[in-house]
């Protein structure tokens, strides 16, 4: 497989990172994950716009160059995919480390890309629904990691062991007031009673471009939508329930905790939702 490093495409086992960069050290760095449908990224101008953000976050003083990651990807695909839909990240690292633990760099970051056949989420989460938990770690909600797509990811991953332990295939974590934040890597919506809520941002939610979407979505449907701080009760008793990702689009929820939600699964408004949200990426992308 060939992957970018810095400017380069080059074999994967060519592609290092000395173990002295920042992002090996102290986790400081950023990634976007984007979907590729026959080689077209997805609202690629957001994702893009997202990590920009990051990047100023985090105080990268030199961001990659938009049009350099585009025709990176581009390449990428050719070489490793050719035809079919694909996975892409690109991780920006904070570069060598020169004793500074500030967010003052005096090395050029490293930007990898990645870009890979997609792996699809398995069928019958999408016929019948995951199951997830509610895990013992939170989201802190406080902290501006939280709204930063940073590869220090960690948290997420202690959540997806703790399910996975517990014979579930995600989690979905609260914040430190005890209110609904996100799955590990997938942002929340729940129905009831015909009205469609997601946990507020200020809940430490990372709000995904999925999510974005599919609030767009249900505008133009015209479903009422709520964003708000919300309680592990309040999911357990509602209609339907949905994980929205960029790899897996609308992803039902069948269970949490033991409980299944509501009576059927998919419910109709996320059946409703997912195909809105297939049609509107053949129509954007012309595919």
């Amino acid at each position: 497989m060939k992957v970018y490093l810095n400017g380069k495409i080059v074999n994967e086992d060519e592609a290092l990172i000395p173990f002295m960069d920042r992002g090996v050290l102290f986790g400081d760095g950023i990634f976007e994950t984007i979907r590729l449908y026959q080689g077209k990224p997805f609202r690629f101008d957001r994702h893009l716009a997202r990590f920009n953000e990051g990047c100023r976050g985090l105080r990268f003083s030199q961001p990659p160059d938009d049009r350099t990651i585009e025709n990176a990807i581009n390449e990428l695909y050719h070489i490793n995919v050719g035809e079919g839909d694909a996975y892409c990240r690109m991780t920006l690292t904070g570069g060598a480390y020169d004793g500074s633990k500030t967010l003052k760099r005096l090395a050029p970051p490293n930007l990898l890309i990645v870009v890979t056949p997609l792996e699809p989420y398995p069928r019958h989460f999408y016929e019948k629904g995951l199951r997830a938990v509610v895990p013992g770690i939170r989201r802190n909600e406080g902290s501006p990691l939280s709204s930063l797509k940073s590869t220090n990811y960690l948290n997420s991953m202690i959540a997806k062991q703790e399910a996975a332990d517990r014979g579930a295939d995600d989690a979905i974590l609260l914040n430190n007031g005890d209110f609904l934040a996100e799955g590990t890597a997938s942002n929340l919506f729940f129905v009831s009673r015909g009205l469609v809520m997601t946990p507020d941002p200020e809940c430490g939610l990372l709000p995904g471009i999925t999510r974005e979407t599919v609030l767009e979505l249900c505008a133009k449907l015209g479903l009422s939508v709520e964003m708000g701080f919300y309680s592990t009760e309040e999911l357990l008793g509602a209609d339907e329930a949905f994980l929205t990702v960029s790899t897996g689009e609308v992803v039902p929820v069948a269970v949490v905790e033991g409980s299944t939600i509501g009576e059927v699964c998919p419910g109709p408004i996320t059946l409703r939702l997912s195909r809105a949200y297939k049609g509107l990426v053949q129509k954007e992308l012309d595919i």
